[in-house]
């Protein structure tokens, strides 16, 4: 008789491979925190440079705002100065129109 032939078939195995076999979770984190660490710090020189811009916008306005009033002050100077002129005229066409009617 012969001897049955028996093929040693290894077990099939549907082994799906695993995703998460190649991650880390410590380097994932390292990660995340420096990308965070760079964010916040892209953030700060962001911020810097807009009180940078935002102050050299308010020097230029305060420097505008002493021009407007120094204009308005000779504004109103001028507008004073007239003011008394014009009353010193219309005196002065009132005692001539008083002499001129005689009334003294």
């Amino acid at each position: 008789m012969s001897e049955p032939k028996t093929t040693a078939n290894p077990p099939k195995t549907d082994s799906i491979p695993n995703p998460f076999a190649s991650f880390d979770p410590m380097a994932a984190f390292t990660a995340s925190q420096q990308a965070f660490h760079k964010m916040l710090t892209d953030a700060q020189g962001r911020m810097q440079a807009l009180h940078a811009e935002y102050s050299q916008l308010e020097q230029q306005m305060v420097a505008r705002a002493k021009q407007a009033i120094e204009t308005w002050a000779q504004l109103a100077q001028e507008a004073l100065a007239y003011s008394a002129q014009l009353s010193a005229e219309a005196r002065k066409l009132g005692l001539d129109a008083a002499r001129k009617l005689g009334i003294q």
